[in-house]
């Protein structure tokens, strides 16, 4: 409990005698001092909670005393309770007009007089609380702005490493020509494709979406980019090692969808995905693929003549996943093959409506009846043209010219 210390400012020698005992019989601490040239410093050197001014006395050396320490930062928080005589009205007026915190008249009533110094220590009180909450509030204002300041350097490296996985460039893998739009709706996203040789012969291809968008959804976009690795040595879901010549198999997209449904239960991350997966035999034109609960992909014929890849199948990681439908489907030299995430449908069109699936199918025809090559140049313009995204977006089209 706090014992408070009031200073009586006196300008008698004993004018304040009654006021002092009154107090000390009431807990109070108190020191008495006579007003002088130096009394700043006797605030100062006392520190009280609280000060009264004796201000029987008809001069206007109470109100200098005021004046000065209200004026000064060092003591202008004390509160000040002046004393004055009861019959003197213009005292009175003085003392409100100069804003004093409070007075107490003579002849002294004592539960009037003790009323008011126990409602300036709760004030004091008040105020001590405010004042540590404020100093606790900025203390944790500082430390969520250096908690913000780390999140963004961790999301600056996080960006930075999703960035690392997405291809730079393609264009060592016969027959294939590549064009992408990467772009997360924030910093990092839930978006992830590669493209990969698993052999001489064989073309490795996936895109994933992870649900939602944000860190939780990057970081299982990478845990997946890592998971899908090609050493069979690490236990590739994408090849495995055999006893006879080539001493490895390339596993089936069906097959590796049906690991990673296993791999990735909602139960344990929380979190559900879509992918497409394909295996293109890059001589021939033969494609084997899955798709995961994955938008329609779209195989673009050289004659103009839109496909939709529509293989059945459920997002990867719900224990009712199962039935994933393998299709097969066959390049002819100059066929363009599109895939996105379910972010391009909400892209906004020139009127400020979502395209949707069909603006994707419009906007690709119309590239398919004057262009001879890649198609997505005027989505990939209307993408670029966005103020902002509602979710994760990316675009990888392939084009397959049979050079070899």
């Amino acid at each position: 409990m706090i014992t408070y210390k009031i200073l009586i400012l006196d300008f008698g020698k004993n004018s304040s005698t009654d006021m002092k005992n009154l107090l000390r019989n009431h807990g109070y601490e108190v020191v008495q001092r006579y007003i002088e040239d130096s009394y700043v410093e006797n605030v100062l050197k006392e520190m009280p909670h609280i000060i009264l001014i004796n201000c029987f006395f008809d001069n206007k050396k109470p109100v200098e005393v005021y004046n000065i320490l209200k004026n000064d930062e060092r003591t202008r928080i004390i509160p000040i309770i002046a004393s004055i005589n009861s019959h003197n009205v213009e005292q009175k007026k003085k003392c409100i007009s100069l804003g004093i915190d409070d007075y107490i008249t003579y002849p002294l009533e004592e539960e009037d007089f003790i009323l008011r110094i126990k409602n300036q220590t709760k004030l004091i009180e008040v105020q001590r609380q405010l004042t540590m909450c404020q100093h606790a509030l900025e203390e944790n204002l500082d430390m969520v702005e250096k908690q913000r300041n780390e999140l963004e350097i961790n999301l600056s490296l996080a960006s930075k490493i999703q960035e690392a996985l997405i291809p730079k460039s393609l264009g060592n893998i016969p027959n294939c020509s590549f064009t992408w739009t990467y772009q997360p709706s924030g910093r990092v996203g839930g978006d992830i494709f590669d493209v990969f040789m698993l052999d001489d012969d064989h073309l490795g291809l996936y895109m994933i979406d992870v649900m939602g968008h944000g860190v939780a959804s990057s970081m299982l976009a990478v845990t997946l980019s890592e998971t899908l690795i090609l050493d069979v040595d690490r236990g590739s879901p994408l090849k495995r090692k055999i006893n006879y010549p080539p001493y490895y198999e390339i596993i089936s997209p069906l097959e590796v969808v049906n690991y990673l449904n296993k791999r990735f239960p909602f139960v344990k991350y929380n979190h559900y995905f879509t992918i497409f997966y394909m295996v293109l035999n890059i001589k021939t034109g033969v494609m084997k693929y899955v798709r995961a609960g994955h938008p329609t992909p779209l195989l673009v014929k050289d004659t103009g003549k839109i496909i939709e890849l529509d293989a059945y199948g459920t997002p990867v990681g719900f224990e009712f996943s199962e039935g994933y439908e393998e299709k097969t489907v066959y390049f002819d030299s100059g066929d363009n093959l599109i895939i996105y995430t379910d972010g391009l449908m909400e892209v906004k069109d020139e009127t400020g409506n979502p395209i949707e699936y069909e603006g994707i199918v419009n906007y690709i025809q119309k590239e398919a009846d004057f262009v001879n090559g890649h198609l997505t140049m005027e989505l990939n313009k209307l993408v670029r043209a966005q103020s902002s995204l509602k979710d994760d977006l990316s675009i990888l089209e392939m084009r397959w010219i049979k050079f070899i």
